[in-house]
C-alpha cells in the first residue's frame, strides 16, 4: 500500500499566502551564502510578499479594492444586476439540511477577478485619491528610500519571473539594503489593524516572527553590501 502524503490538501488565502512568501524569502537568505544562486528565489518571494500585503491593506469589505478599475467596475455592476435579479439560477434541489441550492447558469457568471499590477497598488498604499474602495487599510506613509528600492525589487522581479534567452548579471552589492528598505514596508502594512484582523494569533505570531527573524539576518549581512 503506498504511503499517504501529508501534504494531500493545500489551503491558502491572501494572508497564509504572505506568511508563505515571508518564509520561503527567509529560508533563501538564510542559505544564499551557500549558494548565490538562491537570491533569486528570495528576491522573487519578497516581491509576492510586498503585493500581497499590498493586497490586504487594499481590499475592503467588498474585496475589490486591489483590483483593476475595470475589474472591479465589472463586479460592481454585476451585483447590481445580481440585486436587480437579472442573473439567472438553476435550481439544484436541497441539501442535507432541506436548503434550497442554486448554480449560476452558463453565460451569467461573476466576471474574472484582475489584480492591478505591484505599481499601481503602491500608489494606492500611499494615496487616498488612488483608492477605488474605500474602508480598507490607513495610507501608509513611505520614505524616498522605500520607493526606491521597492522600484528596483519590482524591476529585478520583472526580468527574473520572465527569463529571456540571454545572460546577464545582478550585483549582489546593496541587494540586503533593499530587502531591509521593503520589508519596512511589510512591517507599515502589518502594524495597521486592517489588513491581517482576520489571522488567528498562531499566525499572527508567526508573522511577527518571520519579519522578525528577516530583518535579523539582512542585519547580519548588511555590512557585506556598504
Amino acid at each position: 500500500m503506498a504511503k499517504a502524503s501529508a501534504f494531500e490538501i493545500l489551503q491558502m488565502d491572501e494572508r497564509t499566502d504572505v506568511l508563505a512568501s515571508l518564509s520561503s524569502c527567509l529560508l533563501c537568505v538564510k542559505n544564499c551564502d551557500q549558494d548565490p544562486g538562491l537570491w533569486k528565489w528570495a528576491i522573487l518571494s519578497l516581491h509576492s510578499a510586498v503585493q500581497g500585503g499590498m493586497v490586504c491593506h487594499l481590499s475592503g469589505t467588498a474585496q475589490l479594492g486591489a483590483l483593476t478599475k475595470k475589474s472591479a467596475s465589472d463586479w460592481l455592476d454585476w451585483h447590481e444586476r445580481d440585486r436587480r435579479g437579472e442573473i439567472k439560477r438553476i435550481d439544484c434541489g436541497t441539501n442535507e439540511l432541506g436548503m434550497p441550492q442554486f448554480r449560476i447558469a452558463e453565460g451569467y457568471g461573476p466576471p474574472p477577478e484582475r489584480l492591478a499590477d505591484t505599481r499601481e497598488l503602491f500608489k494606492r498604499l500611499g494615496d487616498m485619491s488612488k483608492r477605488i474602495e474605500p474602508g480598507a487599510g490607513g495610507v501608509v506613509e513611505i520614505t524616498l528610500s522605500e520607493r526606491e528600492s521597492l522600484q528596483r525589487l519590482h524591476g529585478l522581479r520583472n526580468k527574473l519571473a520572465h527569463f529571456t534567452p540571454k545572460g546577464w548579471s545582478i550585483e549582489l552589492d546593496g541587494i540586503p539594503v533593499m530587502f531591509l528598505d521593503v520589508l519596512g514596508i511589510i512591517e507599515k502594512i502589518a502594524a495597521d489593524p486592517w489588513p491581517f484582523r482576520h489571522m488567528d494569533e498562531a499566525d499572527s505570531i508567526r508573522r511577527a516572527a518571520l519579519l522578525r527573524q528577516l530583518r535579523e539576518e539582512l542585519n547580519a549581512i548588511r555590512p557585506w553590501a556598504e
